[in-house]
């Protein structure tokens, strides 16, 4: 990654996207994050784009703004997403569908939206999309394994759909974080290392993920969960 590097951030009003706007920023990347409500500024009075992200127009239309902002996008990290824990017999359908759509559907529509930007600018790039390490289910997590199994297989797709224009997609799975998504954890107990991790490790490896050097290094869920994982995908 390099000064001159341009970065499209979903989600900067959670804590997992605050943390990868930051790791941008103190490397020199230029940024623009989007959030999911209504609000005066992004983190340390940034201005962020609010964006209804299952909303196609207000996707492309965001993603225009962010290019014309920075010159261009060299990559796109999707973070927007909250996790949602309910029983699974008394989980409103609006409820289940909302997650499904906020985080699946608003992957696609950004990752479409900056892919084909990158196609005709000719630049290429990297795209990143974060799901939960339950995308092989777990109590009450219903709606949060369908979307992240969803994010795994559109990973896979993506990385054929893109390849050819020199865009890179890859997925982290988010677990045993001190994080929003630290809900979803329920009983697993402690990794490994014996704590939980933290939203800026997250970050860095998302910043790893967004090097074009790593060539063909694509089309990888790349689990950051302190080891819990025991699962391929």
């Amino acid at each position: 990654m390099t000064s001159t590097d341009r970065v499209l951030i979903t989600g900067v009003d959670t804590r997992l996207g605050a943390a990868v706007r930051d790791y941008f920023t103190e490397r020199g990347a230029l940024t623009v994050g989007t959030v999911t409500a209504e609000r005066d500024s992004g983190p340390d009075g940034e201005a962020a784009l609010t964006v209804d992200p299952v909303d196609r127009a207000q996707v492309r239309n965001a993603v225009a703004k962010a290019a014309a902002q920075m010159g261009g996008i060299d990559v796109l990290v999707v973070a927007h997403g909250l996790p949602v824990v309910a029983p699974l017999t008394e989980q409103p359908m609006t409820e289940f569908w909302g997650h499904v759509d906020a985080t699946l559907t608003g992957s696609f529509l950004y990752a479409q939206a900056a892919a084909d930007h990158m196609r005709h600018s000719g630049t290429g790039g990297r795209i990143v999309l974060t799901t939960s390490r339950w995308h092989v289910g777990g109590d009450g997590l219903a709606a949060v394994a369908t979307a992240a199994g969803g994010i795994v297989a559109l990973t896979k797709s993506l990385t054929r759909d893109f390849g050819g224009y020199g865009v890179g997609v890859n997925a982290v799975a988010l677990g045993a974080l001190d994080s929003e998504w630290s809900v979803c954890d329920g009983a697993a107990g402690l990794p490994p290392g014996g704590r939980v991790g933290s939203v800026y490790q997250a970050a860095a490896v998302i910043g790893l993920l967004s090097q074009r050097q790593l060539g063909a290094a694509v089309g990888q869920i790349v689990n950051v969960d302190g080891g819990l994982s025991r699962n391929r995908v």
